[in-house]
């Protein structure tokens, strides 16, 4: 199966309507939204998923296109002065997993990475989302630390020296 990646802009209102319709269906199941933003409650609400993830003007936004449908996303956060690239958010429609379209977004987000001079890539991952942590060591990411991110939340910390 191939698949086209889009950057998209949030502030684009048809890149924005897109990728809501998309998050809202995927969103469905808490389990679902709690592995890809645990800061947000159920039931999912777009506005706030943008307004607490994406303040920041550094942050490039990419689909995931198969036959015209949006089937995954992937995010990535600059910091410039520090040199490194946090992958914010990845997420594959149901449909379309363990068919290597996250390995993509990923290595797409980490060539971003090194075409912008960014030294590491970063990635928090929930501690029991398995599949994640097992396809990021796959992909040569090192486990660093777990950190708190919320009141009783902890994320894994993985990280990838790309220059």
């Amino acid at each position: 199966m191939s698949i086209k990646i889009k950057k998209i802009d949030f502030k684009n209102k048809n890149d924005s309507r897109i990728i809501e319709s998309a998050l809202n269906n995927w969103f469905k199941d808490p389990k679902e939204l709690n592995l890809f933003e645990p800061r947000l409650h159920y039931p999912f609400n777009f506005k706030k998923w943008k307004a607490i993830v994406y303040k920041s003007s550094n942050t490039e936004n990419f689909t995931l296109i198969k036959n015209k449908w949006v089937i995954g996303i992937g995010n990535i956060l600059f910091n410039t002065d520090l040199k490194s690239a946090q992958i914010m958010h990845i997420y594959i429609d149901d449909n379309y997993r363990r068919k290597g379209f996250a390995t993509n977004i990923i290595q797409y987000l980490e060539k971003i990475a090194n075409n912008n001079k960014m030294k590491i890539l970063t990635m928090r991952i929930m501690p029991n989302n398995e599949p994640a942590k097992s396809l990021f060591t796959k992909l040569d990411f090192s486990k660093e630390t777990t950190n708190v991110i919320s009141k009783n939340k902890k994320a894994v910390n993985f990280y990838k020296k790309i220059i």
